[in-house]
């Protein structure tokens, strides 16, 4: 499109044989026929040139029907107005107008400019010939075969200084690979860079960007879109105040209120700060870092300093958090240093120190499993140092603790407790009545144990294996009937709400 300069040569030919002696015209503009030339004060105080008029200034040619030259130095052409120069660049129109007071060129109707692979269609153009810079503004159409590029915008604008194409209002350039619909569009020839002011949509079969405010280097498919930038591709939405997008390679960077959602799940991250790499589906996303899983009737909710998704071996999302993770589900909150989740599985694995509740029960071990059935808990698996703790009554604890640990839900409600392994167990009856009265407590040991749960109230221990045990009434039962090594209650840390998961404190566990 830098050879749309051109266009214009014709108004400078005009301003320059208009402005000077008719001596000196001679020497610039040669004459190279008309039918017949005429001056009569009476009738028109012009220079009149008439039929077949073939005008040469340097390597530029015009023809037209007939030619007026004014003592003002204005000038006008009329009919069948062409203008050549070289072998490629045609400019087409009916009518030409040079204005020497305000130093205004105007071509009218059915105007055409050909240049090589490049042709530009409208009924008016201007051209300010002291400032260098070209206008329409009834329309516009520019057609590249080269490339496939079709620009229409109800305004133009060029900059023959500056190189400065400036388009606006209803633009839209139209290539095979994808469509641009913009407010307002600038493009800098030297750079070969679109810039792009106002609301602006480009479509793709990759994907589609909205935006409003941003730049792209079409010689680097390299760009970057501001003021509500978004990307839909096929398969992940990304958002943010701005992108930046690499098209060759499918790498993008997000900042601020970023969102990053793979769209064949259900869930988003979102964040400060993060990238994408459309190639491997891989994803990063830091500070204030939260991914919402969507499930039927409820949402987890999930905060880390850092969140990473990447597809697995079957390409199935795999979610990883580090540091300082929390979670909320309305049935279900935990923390923990780390966690993963394996879409393919609906497995919810935290690591580091992990801590969950669910309902009154605080749930602790050296790794937690929470595996996931249409968006309800299924069960809850326990590797080592496996405890469950929940308050009988104020300052008393219900405990049970084993080497492994399998909890088994029902409508996200803990019915049945599996413990494999040194399985020990501290219950504390009650009395119910206006307040709550624990009777005894009742510590147990065995091998195995199933405990049946019913509204977070056990309802019944069965003791597998060699068990061992007694109740004890309160006022005979010591210290080490009331805890079992390892017992800890951080009733404190846990998120009461969603926005709980963004504020961290430090887990301390016992020794």
């Amino acid at each position: 499109m830098k050879h749309l300069l051109c266009i214009f040569l014709f108004g400078f030919l005009a301003f320059a044989w208009t402005n000077s002696a008719y001596g000196q015209q001679k020497k610039k503009v040669e004459i190279l026929n008309t039918d017949a030339s005429y001056y009569d004060a009476d009738l028109m105080d012009a220079d009149r040139l008439i039929g077949n008029v073939r005008l040469r200034y340097n390597e530029v040619l015009m023809f037209c029907d007939s030619a007026y030259r004014y003592p003002d130095g204005n000038f006008d052409a009329f009919s069948r107005i062409r203008i050549n120069q070289g072998d490629s660049i045609v400019l087409l129109g009916d009518r030409l107008f040079v204005d020497n007071s305000t130093k205004q060129a105007k071509l009218r109707e059915n105007i055409r400019f050909k240049d090589k692979d490049l042709t530009l269609t409208t009924e008016l153009l201007n051209y300010d010939l002291e400032t260098g810079v070209a206008s329409y503004f009834e329309g516009g159409k520019i057609v590249s075969t080269e490339n496939n590029n079709v620009l229409t915008s109800d305004e133009g604008f060029y900059d023959s200084e500056s190189e400065f194409f400036h388009f606006r209002n209803n633009v839209e350039l139209k290539n095979p690979e994808y469509t641009v619909l913009s407010d307002t569009l600038k493009y800098n020839g030297t750079s070969e860079t679109a810039y792009f002011f106002g609301p602006t949509t480009i479509k793709s079969d990759q994907n589609t960007i909205f935006c409003n405010n941003g730049w792209y280097s079409t010689k680097t498919e390299v760009c970057q879109f501001n003021e509500g930038a978004r990307i839909f591709s096929k398969s992940t939405f990304l958002e943010g105040d701005s992108i930046y997008y690499e098209g060759g390679t499918g790498y993008g960077e997000v900042f601020g209120n970023v969102m990053i959602q793979d769209t064949t799940s259900n869930y988003f991250i979102t964040g400060d700060y993060g990238w994408h790499h459309e190639e491997n589906n891989k994803s990063l996303v830091t500070g204030n870092a939260e991914m919402v899983q969507f499930f039927e009737g409820d949402s987890l909710f999930l905060h880390a300093d850092t969140l990473r998704a990447a597809p697995d071996s079957l390409g199935k999302n795999l979610i990883t958090a580090y540091q300082h993770v929390k979670i909320f589900k309305n049935d279900l909150q935990g923390v923990s240093d780390s966690l993963t989740y394996l879409e393919a599985d609906s497995l919810l694995t935290l690591y580091g120190n992990p801590l969950l509740w669910s309902k009154d029960n605080q749930i602790s071990g050296e790794k937690i499993e929470i595996k996931l059935f249409n968006g309800k808990i299924d069960q809850m698996i326990i590797t080592s140092k496996a405890m469950i703790v929940s308050e009988a009554v104020e300052g008393r604890y219900n405990q049970i603790k084993g080497r492994n640990l399998v909890g088994y839900f029902y409508d996200n409600k803990l019915r049945k407790i599996f413990v494999k392994g040194n399985g020990q167990t501290i219950y504390f009856p009650t009395e119910e009545g206006e307040v709550k009265e624990v009777i005894g407590v009742n510590r147990a040991d065995c091998s195995d144990v199933n405990i049946f749960v019913n509204e977070s109230v056990i309802e019944r221990i069965v003791l597998i294996n060699k068990p061992s045990g007694a109740l004890h009434p309160m006022s005979k039962a010591e210290q080490d009937d009331l805890f079992l090594e390892g017992f800890f209650w951080n009733a404190e840390n846990r998120p009461e709400k969603r926005e709980d998961i963004f504020y961290w404190q430090e887990t301390v566990m016992p020794e």
